[in-house]
């Protein structure tokens, strides 16, 4: 594995050797172009499976900026990648997840499943949903899921900091399935955008209406190609749905935009 500069946080970007993986490079390399950092692809030498990625430096060689390779000899993905986070806080991993499936809504992997218990900051997954954009230089908008549960206070404190850190306004978005109770929904989401806004945040919000709220949040960032957005998971279950939260899941599946999950 390379040395790594432990006083300089970067983007890391696990990857396994398939296509499907490589769907994170390019929102990393516009986070990292934005905070102004490296790039850390880095694979797990796997030769029992087969699944680490042979042409790290062919790939790195494509990027446009700086990007670091680390090849780890031994070790479960899901630790070293961890480890890497942990040498350096505020490194951000930026990763792709798996196919959509019948079952479960959304395979995560083991390995995600096991990031997103053992890191306590966001980690930037990318969907089988992602659109690529093509011609978006950087992102400008953090578009941050709002349940109104005690898990709200933890995703506008988040969305503050890291719209701070990526230059980005924030647009708070409430999905209600009726229109009852409405009202008290918009005045709570007041009072948060009130905050943002005297700290210095450019902040909106909205509610929808429909039955779905993962679909319904997937479509409002099908309008808005310069998003990201953000969430907050429910707990630290074993189980992909019970840890994520069912709409979690199914927003990370159908997401045409990355989703920062804390």
């Amino acid at each position: 594995m390379v040395n790594r500069d432990k006083a300089a946080p970067c983007v890391v970007v696990p990857l396994d050797g398939s296509a499907q993986a490589c769907r994170a490079l390019d929102p990393a390399m516009r986070v990292a172009q934005v905070l102004g950092c490296s790039i850390e692809l880095v694979t797990v030498y796997d030769p029992v499976r087969g699944q680490w990625a042979r042409d790290l430096e062919d790939v790195a060689d494509r990027m446009p900026c700086d990007v670091e390779v680390a090849v780890v000899g031994s070790g479960w993905p899901g630790e070293v990648i961890a480890d890497m986070a942990a040498e350096q806080p505020g490194t951000l991993i930026c990763m792709a997840t798996q196919d959509h499936d019948e079952l479960q809504r959304l395979v995560l992997g083991s390995v995600s499943t096991h990031l997103i218990r053992a890191i306590p900051g966001p980690i930037l997954f990318v969907g089988p949903g992602y659109t690529s954009q093509q011609d978006l230089s950087r992102y400008r908008e953090l578009v941050v899921c709002i349940d109104i549960s005690p898990r709200a206070e933890t995703a506008v404190s988040l969305a503050a900091v890291w719209a701070q850190r990526l230059g980005l306004d924030i647009t708070l978005v409430h999905v209600a399935t009726d229109s009852t109770g409405r009202q008290v929904v918009e005045t709570e989401l007041a009072a948060y955008v009130d905050r943002l806004t005297i700290d210095g945040t450019a902040a909106t919000a909205t509610v929808l209406v429909q039955d779905s709220p993962a679909q319904a949040i997937a479509e409002f960032l099908g309008s808005r190609p310069e998003a990201l957005a953000l969430t907050v998971s429910q707990g630290r279950g074993s189980l992909t749905r019970l840890l994520l939260g069912s709409v979690t899941s199914e927003l990370l599946a159908r997401s045409p935009a990355p989703v920062l999950v804390a």
